[in-house]
């Protein structure tokens, strides 16, 4: 029988998922892997759980969450080679779209089938992400977010938090600097994916499997024109480039710096950094368990 771990966030997507993991871990003893249940507790949980487990030769490392929860076990698989299979959880599953990896069920079965797919890492001061590292509201808006609303309201429980930060957001002067040229921005996502925050269009030509960054650069100081640009991101058709309201500036190495004072920094979703921060594109890669339509 193989082997395998099941990491979860047990309370991501508005509801508790013990019973829910149970039931999977059974279904799956039935078809001949035995996976060990690993709920998280609190932030960096994940990473420390499959760094634990990895000493065992586990045969597969299984996580349900949010991009998150997902984000750090691909922190604590760094430099393994073992499968990663993606069972998507939480509110926005951004990496279970760019993937094509089923986010309304059937997820599981790539536990079984699924095929292998070489991702690339980035890293913003050492941490490694997969999708985006953005400096400025979408950060503030993750520091401050009130869990037990979006628990309960799912992506409307963030609007009362988005809200908030949107009318006291003071537009920080930064200086993000793209493979040696410097760059004014109010807010700055290093983006590796081209969707944000679900279904959104942040970034059109990114890709997972780049050697480089498409950095959407917002140098706007109008409250009107900051909505206007979620507004059309959240339309699905990148009108935000297409008018001019911001620009894409593509490079490998990023550095986000802030003229005023240090600024909150958000990497997968999760507010853990502050300005100063370096990104990179680097060679390393985690194996994503994906579709065969999908490879």
């Amino acid at each position: 029988m193989k082997r395998g771990l099941l990491v979860y966030n047990p309370t991501a997507g508005q509801r508790d998922r013990r019973a829910e993991m149970s039931a999977l871990i059974d279904r799956m003893r039935g078809r001949g892997l035995e996976l060990v249940n690993a709920p998280t507790s609190g932030p960096g949980d994940a990473t420390d759980i499959v760094r634990t487990f990895l000493p065992r030769g586990p045969d597969v490392v299984a996580v349900c969450g949010g991009d998150g929860t997902i984000s750090e076990a691909v922190w604590g698989l760094e430099g393994s080679s073992l499968p990663l299979a993606v069972l998507p959880g939480g509110t926005s599953n951004v990496l279970a779209i760019e993937l094509g990896i089923p986010v309304d069920g059937g997820a599981e079965e790539l536990l079984l089938d699924g095929v292998p797919k070489a991702v690339r890492l980035a890293h913003a001061d050492g941490r490694p992400f997969l999708l985006w590292a953005g400096a400025g509201l979408d950060a503030r808006v993750m520091a401050n977010m009130r869990l037990g609303w979006k628990r309960l309201l799912g992506r409307a429980g963030i609007f009362p938090t988005a809200l908030k930060e949107f009318l006291t957001y003071e537009f920080p002067h930064l200086e993000v600097t793209i493979d040696g040229a410097v760059h004014p921005a109010t807010f700055a996502v290093a983006c590796r994916a081209r969707h944000y925050g679900g279904r959104w269009v942040i970034a059109p030509d990114a890709r997972l499997d780049a050697d480089h960054f498409d950095v959407l650069l917002f140098s706007h100081r109008s409250h009107r024109k900051l909505a206007a640009l979620f507004q059309l991101m959240a339309s699905g058709q990148a009108g935000h480039l297409e008018d001019g309201l911001a620009r894409i500036v593509r490079g490998r190495d990023v550095v986000i710096r802030s003229r005023d004072g240090a600024v909150e920094v958000q990497v997968d979703g999760d507010c853990v950094l502050k300005t100063p921060i370096v990104c990179r594109v680097g060679t390393e890669t985690v194996n994503v368990l994906v579709p065969r339509r999908g490879i």
